[in-house]
C-alpha cells in the first residue's frame, strides 16, 4: 500500500505554481498595512491637534480666573498651579520641547493696536513691564490638518483671554529677541 501518491500531492511543477497566489496575497497585505499606517499617523496628529486646543484653552481659562481674583500681574504659570487656577501645567503636545510661547497684550496701548505679542518663554521677563500675559501659543511651526480660527500653522494658534471661536485670529506679532 502506497501512502504518498504523487497525484495526491502534485508534482514539483504544480507546487511552484502554488507560490504565485501566495506572493500576491502577501503583497496585497503589505500594501494595505502601509496604507493603514498613514491613516493612523494622520488620526494621531488630529488627536494631538485637539489636545493642543484643549490645553491652550485650559491656560486661557486659568489666566482669566487669575485676573478676576488678583490685581497683581501674572509673572509665570507656576502661580496658576500653586493657587489652583489650573489642574496641572500642560506641555505643548505638538512641539519638540513641550514649551509654549506666551501671548501678551501691551499694557500701554501703543501703536500695536489689536496685535497680540507672541513672546518665547525665555524672553518673558523683559516684556513683563510693558505687557500683560493673556494666553499661550504653540511653538510648533508645522502646518496642521485642522484649521483653527482661519490659521493653519500651529504657532499661529493663540489661546488667550477673550478669544471667540467664531472670529478670525487677530494679527500676531512674533517677538524674536
Amino acid at each position: 500500500m502506497k501512502i504518498f501518491n504523487n497525484t495526491k500531492f502534485g508534482n514539483a511543477q504544480n507546487k511552484g505554481m502554488m507560490i504565485i497566489p501566495v506572493i500576491f496575497i502577501v503583497l496585497i497585505f503589505i500594501i494595505l498595512t502601509l496604507k493603514s499606517n498613514s491613516v493612523w499617523d494622520m488620526e494621531i496628529r488630529r488627536e494631538m491637534e485637539q489636545e493642543l486646543i484643549f490645553r491652550g484653552k485650559q491656560y486661557a481659562y486659568a489666566i482669566e480666573k487669575y485676573y478676576k481674583k488678583n490685581a497683581s500681574p501674572l509673572k509665570d504659570f507656576d502661580i496658576l498651579l500653586e493657587k489652583r487656577f489650573i489642574r496641572k501645567l500642560y506641555i505643548d503636545p505638538l512641539s519638540e520641547t513641550g514649551e509654549w510661547n506666551i501671548v501678551m497684550k501691551s499694557s500701554t496701548g501703543g501703536s500695536s493696536g489689536s496685535k497680540l505679542l507672541v513672546v518665547p518663554e525665555e524672553l518673558l521677563p523683559s516684556y513683563l513691564s510693558n505687557a500683560k500675559i493673556i494666553g499661550v501659543c504653540s511653538t510648533a511651526d508645522d502646518v496642521g490638518y485642522y484649521e483653527y480660527r482661519t490659521k493653519k500653522n500651529y504657532n499661529e494658534w493663540a489661546f488667550y483671554i477673550g478669544a471667540k471661536e467664531n472670529q478670525e485670529m487677530p494679527e500676531l506679532k512674533f517677538v524674536k529677541e
